[in-house]
């Protein structure tokens, strides 16, 4: 039997990809949310069995590459990602104990940012583009 449980489809794959992203919308200065995404992301060219896309396509590189070095705590191990940071930072003159800004920044090496057209980009903004990436692939697939 192909999958787990009843996640055995590369469509199953891309719900459960849609699922992550809403989840990482709600916080996006959440690590554990946005490793859960590019993790998941890494995954649906296996369960297509198109791994060749992940060479092909800028934004499925940078995200194969999240994805494999937060696993094995490099992230830059490979060629499109140069770090990933969570940034604090607060408004000028104003700070409370409950506002603090903790974006998730991706830093993206040269090739990658001229592929993309950015230097660096948020975590979520990456997500979406994947997501946005995935949604032509399955467009039975609504995502709400």
């Amino acid at each position: 039997m192909k999958g787990i449980f009843d996640l055995t489809t590369a469509d199953g794959m891309f719900r459960k990809l849609s699922v992550e992203f809403e989840r990482f919308k709600t916080d996006s200065n959440d690590t554990y949310q946005a490793f859960n995404f590019f993790v998941t992301a890494e995954h649906i060219p296996d369960w297509l069995d198109e791994k060749y896309l992940r060479k092909q396509e800028p934004l499925l590189r940078i995200c194969s590459h999240i994805a494999n070095g937060a696993k094995h705590f490099v992230v830059n191990r490979h060629s499109a990602v140069i770090v990933t940071e969570k940034v604090k930072y607060a408004e000028d003159g104003y700070f409370a104990e409950d506002y603090v800004e903790e974006p998730l920044i991706i830093q993206l090496s040269e090739s990658e940012a001229q592929a993309i057209g950015k230097k660096s980009i948020r975590a979520l903004d990456l997500a979406e583009l994947i997501v946005d990436y995935w949604s032509l692939k399955f467009p039975d697939i609504s995502i709400d």
